[in-house]
């Protein structure tokens, strides 16, 4: 805690000047105080914006060129078809294209920066402006391609096998339209990983393709953890609420990409097994600082979360409250064959207002904190630097 809080101090000692100017004037502080959340959002965008020009180009922008190619572009004409439907895939497509600054396309960004951190190691097929290889800036859009994928193919909706058996038209009819949102679905997704592996294999490095064939392997393994209903979505138990759960989850789902990630590309420029596995848990612990941070984040008025919308209940403040809650457990348990049934705004409305959030924002510091230490083999420079923001962005 006390090196980030140090390295806080460092990189923002403007910010920090000019904050006790406004101080100092009453009616100035008045009217240019910003919420506290404003702020926190504004570092993240600045600390990615500022990343992203070491780099060459902003790498939000990987998944949306694989969405632009003419083979895609066909199915997203199909896609078309689904607007009023309501199908899950259109939101996650629509965040996707328009939050490209989120972190859930921030994967490709980090492992470039670690990339040029590290230095081509005598390699001479390298960009000179960025200090990346082709092969790692590759393997970066290889990585966002397959989170894009999968996040596409969780947007499945599991629908009854005879359809057309339905008696009632209406209810057939949106059934039918849910029907075809899945193949869109299953298709897209299906497109963006045969990508994925051709690049692999174009890589022509054999450890890359079995770590990041793992990865893969690993999120498909996530998705089955702990009791679910019909639709696939977690039922929380007695048995998961405990952090070694959220952890296990965390680095199957999202961990094991991005450290599969970063660890390739040191592979990629031939740095030692040291360098590799650093770059491993650097790469794991700023997923689960990420995962945790936007758990958090969802319990907060920016979250969008208090109107009722449903929620992933495997989260960390979710699990953290449901420790003490029994009775809200055994609520959430009762509704385990449709949680659709559920009042998710009761649920969030005693998790926003209890200790759960705290501890995932201990929890998102502890693997800052684990990030920041491990970054560290990787000596002091601009992608350091950078990558030192983004991490602190979150705290």
């Amino acid at each position: 805690m006390f090196v980030k809080s140090l390295l806080r101090a460092q990189l923002l000692p403007s910010l920090c000047s000019q904050t006790a100017q406004l101080n100092s004037c009453p009616s100035t502080r008045s009217v240019h105080s910003l919420p506290a959340s404003f702020t926190r959002k504004n570092q993240w965008n600045r600390a990615v914006s500022e990343a992203e020009k070491l780099v060459g180009y902003p790498t939000s922008l990987v998944s949306v060129r694989a969405l632009m190619d003419d083979d895609f572009a066909n199915i997203a004409v199909h896609m078309r078809k689904l607007i009023g439907s309501d199908h899950p895939v259109l939101h996650t497509v629509k965040r996707l294209v328009y939050q490209g600054k989120n972190k859930m396309q921030v994967r490709g960004l980090i492992m470039l920066l670690l990339s040029r951190a590290a230095g081509p190691n005598g390699s001479k097929d390298f960009d000179k402006s960025t200090g990346v290889l082709e092969k790692q800036r590759k393997l970066a859009e290889i990585v966002e391609m397959i989170n894009t994928a999968q996040a596409i193919h969780q947007s499945v909706v599991n629908l009854p096998v005879n359809i057309a058996s339905e008696q009632d038209e209406e209810l057939r009819s949106i059934l039918s339209q849910l029907e075809y949102g899945n193949k869109i679905s299953i298709l897209g997704g299906d497109y963006l990983l045969a990508n994925a592996c051709t690049g692999l294999a174009a890589l022509r490095i054999t450890k890359i393709v079995e770590i990041i064939s793992i990865a893969i392997a690993e999120f498909t393994q996530s998705e089955f953890i702990g009791q679910q209903d019909p639709q696939g979505r977690v039922v929380p138990t007695e048995d998961q609420l405990t952090l070694d759960s959220w952890l296990t989850r965390g680095k199957l789902s999202v961990g094991s990409l991005l450290g599969a990630g970063c660890e390739g590309t040191m592979l990629a420029a031939g740095h030692g097994e040291d360098m590799q596995k650093a770059a491993r848990q650097l790469g794991l612990h700023l997923a689960l600082a990420i995962r945790a941070h936007d758990e958090k984040m969802m319990f907060t008025q920016e979250g969008g979360m208090g109107s009722g919308a449903p929620f992933n209940l495997a989260s960390a403040p979710v699990m953290f409250h449901l420790q003490e809650d029994k009775e809200l457990l055994e609520y959430i348990q009762g509704f385990s064959q449709d949680l659709s049934m559920m009042n998710y705004r009761r649920v969030f409305d005693k998790v926003a207002d209890n200790k759960g959030v705290e501890a995932t924002a201990t929890l998102c510091e502890e693997h800052v904190d684990k990030s920041l230490e491990i970054l560290a083999n990787f000596g002091e420079n601009d992608a350091t630097a950078a990558l030192r923001k983004i991490a602190i962005s979150m705290t």
